[in-house]
């Protein structure tokens, strides 16, 4: 008998490892209702009920669930989502997540055997997170951290 070799899907985008190399993690006990806004790495896994506004990289864990919009430069979604999701960078939609809502990303992935309800817009316009310049890929450092995900 011979086996044939099992094809699997591309890794989704992943985030860049955060500068300091700290992340703030809010734990899976922690209920919130309202909006929720940060400058620095998130790792959510507790329950909201309203919307995040972020201008890093923000996860939400295998524990987490949004009910509402998020904005975020990056986007990891492992838990649930019901709302859209606007990421200036990627939005990446990893196997254990359930995201039902729109993704407005210039880069998304969507691993094989998540759960996804909705449409993704990938151009540029739509994917804006903020009024602020954004870094381009003429910027090193953001040249770099691109490099090092692949």
């Amino acid at each position: 008998m011979s086996k044939t070799p099992e094809m699997k899907a591309p890794p989704p985008p992943a985030a860049p490892a955060p500068a300091n190399g700290t992340v703030c993690v809010l734990g899976p006990t922690l209920h919130f209702k309202g909006e929720l806004y940060g400058e620095e790495d998130l790792e959510f896994q507790g329950q909201l009920e309203g919307s995040i506004e972020h201008t890093r990289s923000l996860s939400i864990g295998k524990e987490g669930g949004v009910t509402g919009n998020i904005k975020a430069k990056f986007v990891i979604v492992e838990g649930r989502v019901d709302g859209d999701i606007h990421a200036s960078e990627s939005v990446s939609v990893r196997q254990s997540a359930k995201v039902k809502g729109n993704i407005f990303a210039p880069r998304v992935g969507i691993a094989d055997g998540a759960n996804f309800s909705g449409s993704i817009d990938m151009s540029h316009k739509a994917a804006s997170v903020s009024s602020k310049p954004q870094a381009t890929l003429s910027d090193p450092a953001a040249e770099r951290l691109l490099t090092k995900v692949g």
